[in-house]
């Protein structure tokens, strides 16, 4: 299985989709992984929505999902796509989160607790 998981590059922590500069695609059976450029960091409004096209492009439905990972209208999408996730505290590491795959101390999930969601930004047009 795949699993799409934001990275600060500098810290290699696991962070939402806004604040990561780096897509890691991890594939839990080779433990191979391959890095993209989040294309979150070229968007004003939108963000975390099109992490989400993009991992269903590459064909990923599977998430690492810190707190905040998601915005209310990101996770209605990835909902409505059937994406699961693997919970995870802030400042997890990447290395950490390969542990907890390995000793299977993490579980996946299909839905996200609402207190963990953020609330989507609606820009109006000017009047």
């Amino acid at each position: 299985m795949q699993v799409a998981v934001v990275l600060n590059s500098k810290t290699e922590k696991i962070v939402p989709i806004v604040e990561g500069d780096i897509i890691r695609l991890y594939n839990t059976e080779t433990e191979k992984t391959e890095d993209f450029t989040n294309p979150s960091i070229y968007l004003s409004q939108g963000k975390r929505g099109a992490v989400v096209q993009w991992a269903e492009s590459h064909g990923i439905t599977v998430l690492a999902a810190p707190p905040s990972m998601l915005c209310e209208l990101s996770y209605d999408s990835a909902k409505s796509k059937g994406f699961h996730y693997y919970r995870i505290s802030a400042n997890t590491g990447f290395a950490e989160f390969k542990q907890l795959l390995k000793n299977r101390s993490i579980q996946l999930v299909t839905d996200l607790p609402l207190t963990e969601i953020e609330p989507s930004a609606i820009v109006l047009p000017n009047e």
